[in-house]
């Protein structure tokens, strides 16, 4: 099936349900700013040729800047790539990452991939933007989660320490940056050295 088959089908079937939590909508893309200067973006992603879209999600708080070092646009023009958090809704008709959702064959096909995205938006979009949707407990909350985890990557650890500093959590924020530096690459300079502005306060 094409593009036009499926958007149609998302314009009947998925904005309708982010409108009505609190997102407006633009094209492709819904945003929504929260209290406390939280921003969540959703946003429709095609690839005709491979006939397939995906769903990316976006958080974002406002006082951490830009996550490049430039310059970060009004919340209303805000994409997916502009914020802290991304992700996106899984599919997983392929494994369990597989973030593409197919046109399929048929306007019947579209509409069965879209209500399948729809039946998934709750409880995939709850878990993603749980942590950035009430400012600050859930973020004090996640960055205290952060500073136990293993697991994470040192970039986001960074992101939650920066967190952790515009919430005048100086040794929350000293906490993680001190989990993150061993697990720095060794060619991660930047990195490194962002961290360890974080710990020298």
């Amino acid at each position: 099936m094409d593009r036009k088959t499926t958007t149609s089908a998302l314009r009947a079937q998925f904005f309708p349900q982010l409108v009505a939590e609190g997102f407006v909508r633009q094209g492709d893309i819904a945003r929504r700013v929260l209290d406390g200067g939280v921003v969540h973006v959703v946003e429709v992603q095609h690839r005709p040729r491979s006939a397939v879209f995906q769903v990316n999600l976006g958080a974002h708080l406002l006082a951490l800047g830009d996550v490049a070092g430039g310059t970060l646009p009004a919340p209303q023009a805000m994409r997916d790539y502009d914020c802290a958090w991304r992700g996106s809704v899984i599919a997983g008709f392929r494994n369990a990452a597989d973030a593409e959702f197919a046109y399929g064959a048929s306007a019947q096909d579209a509409a069965e991939s879209v209500a399948f995205l729809v039946s998934e938006w709750q409880r995939q979009s709850q878990a993603f933007f749980a942590p950035s949707s009430d400012y600050p407990a859930s973020f004090l909350d996640a960055a205290r989660l952060a500073a136990q985890d293993t697991d994470m990557h040192p970039a986001h650890l960074l992101t939650w320490a920066r967190v952790a500093v515009v919430l005048g959590e100086a040794a929350l924020a000293q906490s993680i940056a001190q989990a993150a530096l061993p697990r720095v690459p060794e060619r991660a300079t930047s990195l490194r050295a962002n961290l360890e502005a974080v710990l020298a306060g």
